[in-house]
Formats: structure tokens, C-alpha cells, sequence
């Protein structure tokens, strides 16, 4: 998994840096000091950040519009108020069409947040060398955050993913043409590895042979923050795993070196990309009406609804899921219906 993960790493820093390289030389300056301790995955999103609120100061302002990018110096960055913040803040909120979406599209409040915190960082760094007077992002009230509805699987829901799976029953008639016996055992593997120990999809598709420890029934992970950890599984899931290990994975015919736990018609590792179409799929056919809503990221969401209403504990829950910090975890507890409909009889006398 490390190498999967050290070569996903090395591509996000070499996109970060092709976006640096266009930006003013105090931009580069706070990226080659900011990179020894972040993540390149979080380079490039303060890279691309930056770089679009620089594009919008060229189209709006009319001192910034004469001048390349690259040539904009720190004299230049103390003529930009809360104003202009608020007014790029503003823009990120209006309806218009973005990489990567069809039609128009609006940044949440949680998407501008990020911009406002990559932009705060740029400026702290300004000031504290004292580049510059004042911090205009500090200034700018912060917007109010609506707390996410919390999607997940009900139990039924969940044995009716599986059985989808497993049989094919709901699918189209053409995607039943792929859903051979190989793909059956695979994908099956994949739902319930998602289901059974609620890792993230990076971290499904970045699994090697050897980070399978059946003795220990474990799986070694590397997860958000660069650390190894192991995720248990249950006696179902490792005979699931074993099914397709043994039977499933060999008809892919793989190169002797292919190290990926989960692969392609190709025989190569499977992309993350492949695994949300794939649960898409299977969700459109089983349960319909969550479809929409239901990603890798909902099956590991519905992970830790379970664990929490079976152990009642959160820190139990926050080692299970590899938080570093329980508030992370917060964001998963909910009352369910049936915890809700357990106690409606406990106001009575």
C-alpha cells in the first residue's frame, strides 16, 4: 500500500508545484515552507485556492488586470482590503460552470471555508515576516455552516446492497453482460470490506496482497494522515475476502508483480474512481431512493452508525474509523428511527 500511496502523494506535489510555478514569487516562497509539513494532497487544494483567487483579482480589479501573475509583488498584495475578499467570497457563491461538473454549479459554505482558510494561511505568513499591514480574511465574518443530513444503510438496506451484488438481480440487461462470476465475488468483496470495517475508498483501492493478515484477522491501511493502521474484520467478511482472493481474483489474470488487492478487467489496481461508479451501480438497482446520496464515503458513514449503536461508544468508534481527533467522529452520531421509537414509551409513569 505504501508505494501506492507514495506515488499518489509525488503526483499531488507535482501538480501543486506545474500551479506554483505560474504565481507571484512570495506564493512559491509560502508554498516551499509550508510543504515539509503538509500533505501534497492539501498542497495542491491551497495551490489551486490560491491561484483562483489570484485569476479573479486580474478579472475584477482594475489595478491587478495589467499585471501577469508572476509578476505581482508583496508592494502589490497591500493594496487588496476585505473588500476585495468579500467580493472573491461573493463570487465563489454565484451559479457558474466548474472543472469537473456539468451545468452550473454554487460552492458550498463548507467549499468557501476552505478557500478562506488556504487564503488565511497565505497571509498569516505575509505578516509575520511583515510583508504586510494587516490580515484582510480575519476581518471577513465567517458564514454559517449548515450541519450535513447524516446518509447511511438501514440493516435491510444493506442486506438488499449485498444481494444485489451477489446475484445482479435489478441490473440492466447490458451491465448484466459484465457481471460475470468474477466480478460477482469481487464487488461483493469490496461492499462488505467497506460495510464491515468502514475504511475510506483510498484506502480500499491502495490495499496490497501482504497488508492481508488473515491470522490476525486484520488489514494494514495507510490512512489520511500518513499513518499505518490495521483494520479488523469479521469471520464473514474474511471468508468473503477469501472467496474472492482464492476464485475471484486470478480469473483477472494479473502480471506476476501486480501487488493490488482489488483490480480491473485489466488486471491492474482498481481506481477510486471505478469503485464510485461501481457503488452507484449497485445502488441504483437495490436501494433507488438513496442513490443519489450514497458513495464509498456513506458506506463508511453507515459503518460507524452501526458501531455506535451497538457499542454506544465514541471513542471505540473514533479508533475504529482512524480519527485523530473525536470531533471528527462527532459528525457521525445521530439519533437513529430505531433508537428513537426504543425509548417513546420512557416519559410514561
Amino acid at each position: 500500500m505504501a508505494q501506492y500511496k507514495d506515488q499518489k502523494e509525488y503526483e499531488a506535489r507535482i501538480r501543486a508545484d506545474e500551479i506554483n510555478r505560474g504565481m507571484p514569487g512570495f506564493v512559491r516562497s509560502f508554498f516551499m515552507e509550508e510543504e515539509n509539513h503538509l500533505s501534497g494532497m492539501t498542497l495542491y487544494s491551497y495551490a489551486t485556492q490560491i491561484h483562483t483567487f489570484f485569476e479573479f483579482l486580474q478579472q475584477s480589479s482594475p489595478y491587478f488586470a495589467s499585471k501577469e501573475m508572476r509578476q505581482i509583488t508583496v508592494e502589490d498584495i497591500n493594496h487588496i482590503n476585505d473588500a476585495d475578499v468579500a467580493e472573491f467570497l461573493h463570487d465563489l457563491r454565484m451559479p457558474k460552470e466548474r472543472r469537473g461538473t456539468q451545468g452550473l454549479s454554487v460552492c458550498t459554505e463548507t467549499t468557501i471555508m476552505h478557500y478562506m482558510v488556504s487564503l488565511n494561511r497565505l497571509w498569516d505568513y505575509l505578516h509575520v515576516r511583515g510583508w504586510t499591514d494587516s490580515n484582510p480574511v480575519e476581518m471577513i465574518k465567517r458564514g454559517r455552516v449548515k450541519k450535513k443530513e447524516i446518509v447511511y444503510l438501514e440493516k435491510d438496506e444493506k442486506e438488499q446492497l449485498i444481494q444485489t451484488v451477489q446475484t445482479g438481480d435489478g441490473l440492466s440487461k447490458n451491465q448484466k453482460k459484465f457481471h460475470d462470476a468474477k466480478a460477482s465475488l469481487r464487488d461483493t468483496a469490496i461492499i462488505t470490506i467497506f460495510l464491515d470495517t468502514g475504511v475510506r475508498v483510498s484506502e480500499l483501492v491502495g490495499m496490497n496482497l501482504t497488508d492481508i493478515n488473515f491470522q490476525k484477522h486484520g488489514i494494514k491501511v495507510y490512512r489520511k494522515g500518513g499513518n499505518f493502521d490495521t483494520v479488523y474484520m469479521s469471520d464473514k467478511a474474511e471468508a468473503v475476502l477469501q472467496d474472492y482472493l482464492n476464485e475471484g481474483r486470478p480469473s483477472y489474470e494479473p502480471e506476476k508483480n501486480e501487488a493490488a488487492v482489488f483490480l480491473n478487467k485489466s488486471g491492474k489496481r482498481l481506481s477510486v474512481r471505478s469503485v464510485e461508479k461501481l457503488v452507484k451501480k449497485y445502488m441504483l438497482s437495490s436501494v433507488p431512493d438513496k442513490a443519489d446520496r450514497v458513495t464509498p464515503h456513506k458506506l463508511r458513514t453507515t459503518f460507524a452508525e452501526t458501531m455506535l449503536l451497538k457499542t454506544g461508544d465514541v471513542e471505540k468508534v473514533q479508533k475504529l474509523m482512524g480519527h485523530s481527533s473525536i470531533s471528527s467522529t462527532m459528525h457521525y452520531v445521530t439519533s437513529t428511527e430505531a433508537s428513537i421509537e426504543a425509548v417513546r414509551n420512557l416519559s410514561q409513569d
